[in-house]
């Protein structure tokens, strides 16, 4: 069982219920679950053949050496946001240790490919599906990126860092040594993911900085370069227009059969109606994707319809992206581009970034990872997460009002310029 669930879960589940409706696997029709079986035993057999290649290659290069460079395999999960936080430490870490070759696994290859592009590494991208367990132990070093950094000591050829590279040596022992302080948090990830969020922040860190405050390497800061679409403001009606982004989109990776979440604002309509009402000149542009639910009143829809590039490119021109708590709102500080976030069940001291606009819960809130199914359903019992129900339109508006007031003078002062 769970560690999250043997210490936190405190709620009654209605066993014939649960029986009664079934699970998505048990309604998978027999042809199904052929075609999935034979999907696995092809995954199976890439990843064996995936495996003694990266092997063949690094004993090739020990047996040819010196090396150029030493290749570390890195895993990355979660979404958007994850990728962001990754690529930033990434960023540091090579600054600090010089050239290293990077084998990034991902069960996003394509976000991981879109948003690390630019680190200076060589580097190659693999789907993570069956391949990390089995691939990591050839390299030399691997590392886990998540909520927290891992470092797998027990395949590393430590003799190797030593000699090629000295200071990943020791930013990888300042890892290890960091772990007793989480280690039950690591284990039990992610159902302990809120106390290691509330021991990040006892230590003066939060979700940008506590990889950086593990491996004590500087934070080189949220600017990130992330490849855009340049003609997608055109495509979408949006050149030379000055527009905010809305986004009420949540985690696919925690549930992709989850249709509402506990992190999304309900009342964002109202607050769209204040907007426009208060401030004509802007244009309020909708964006995410299948977790998004089209919000009224909203000029453009693009839920579902952008690629990452054309996304990266209306967030990264936004005057301002309205937001809960969610990988856009970390995607829009890589364009120095401020988010107004309204936080609930995730922690604001946590998540949140100094530059933003960030509105803390009426009552209650920072509940995340108290029990397991705190992203589907309050964690008090209430049928709406009273965190995000009981916050009332006027109060978003209100935080967000100044800064929209000053952005649309210099919009207007420089439009009377031009």
């Amino acid at each position: 069982m769970p560690c999250g669930r043997l210490m936190f879960d405190t709620f009654q589940v209605d066993d014939a219920e649960v029986r009664k409706a079934g699970s998505a696997k048990e309604r998978t029709p027999p042809l199904k679950k052929v075609f999935r079986e034979i999907q696995r035993f092809s995954r199976r057999i890439r990843a064996m053949r995936h495996v003694r290649s990266v092997r063949k290659t690094i004993q090739s290069q020990r047996r040819n050496g010196p090396w150029p460079e030493v290749r570390v395999a890195v895993r990355i999960d979660g979404g958007i946001g994850d990728h962001v936080v990754a690529a930033r430490f990434l960023r540091d870490l090579l600054a600090e240790v010089g050239p290293l070759a990077l084998d990034i696994y991902s069960p996003k290859k394509n976000v991981a490919a879109w948003v690390l592009g630019s680190l200076d590494a060589s580097t190659r991208w693999f789907d993570d599906a069956m391949l990390w367990d089995r691939a990591r132990k050839a390299y030399p070093l691997s590392i886990y990126l998540t909520q927290f950094a891992e470092v797998y000591d027990d395949t590393a050829d430590w003799r190797l860092l030593a000699d090629r590279a000295p200071r990943l040596l020791e930013i990888c022992q300042n890892i290890l040594k960091f772990r007793p302080r989480i280690d039950a948090c690591i284990t039990h990830h992610p159902y302990l993911d809120g106390h290691l969020g509330r021991i990040a922040t006892f230590m003066g860190l939060d979700r940008r900085t506590f990889l950086h405050g593990m491996a004590k390497i500087q934070y080189g800061g949220d600017r990130l370069p992330i490849e855009v679409d340049v003609g997608a403001l055109r495509k979408f009606g949006l050149l030379d227009r000055p527009f905010v982004t809305i986004h009420n989109g949540f985690d696919a990776e925690f549930d992709k059969y989850l249709i509402q979440s506990t992190k999304v604002y309900p009342r964002f309509d109202e607050v769209v109606r204040r907007i426009k009402s208060e401030f004509p000149e802007l244009v309020v542009v909708q964006v995410g994707t299948v977790t998004s639910t089209r919000i009224d009143g909203v000029d453009i829809d693009l839920v579902g319809i952008t690629d990452l590039r054309e996304l990266g490119a209306i967030v990264g021109q936004s005057v301002l992206n309205i937001d809960n708590e969610s990988g856009i709102v970390h995607l829009a500080r890589c364009f120095d581009v401020r988010s107004c976030v309204v936080f609930g069940p995730t922690s604001i001291e946590y998540y949140s970034y100094p530059g933003n606009i960030n509105v803390a819960p009426p009552v209650c809130g920072g509940c995340w990872w108290v029990n397991e199914s705190w992203m589907t359903q309050c964690a008090k019992g209430h049928a709406q997460a009273p965190c995000m129900a009981l916050q009332p339109p006027d109060a978003i508006v209100a935080a967000l009002r100044n800064y929209l007031r000053s952005t649309s003078l210099r919009l207007v002062a420089r439009s009377n310029r031009a």
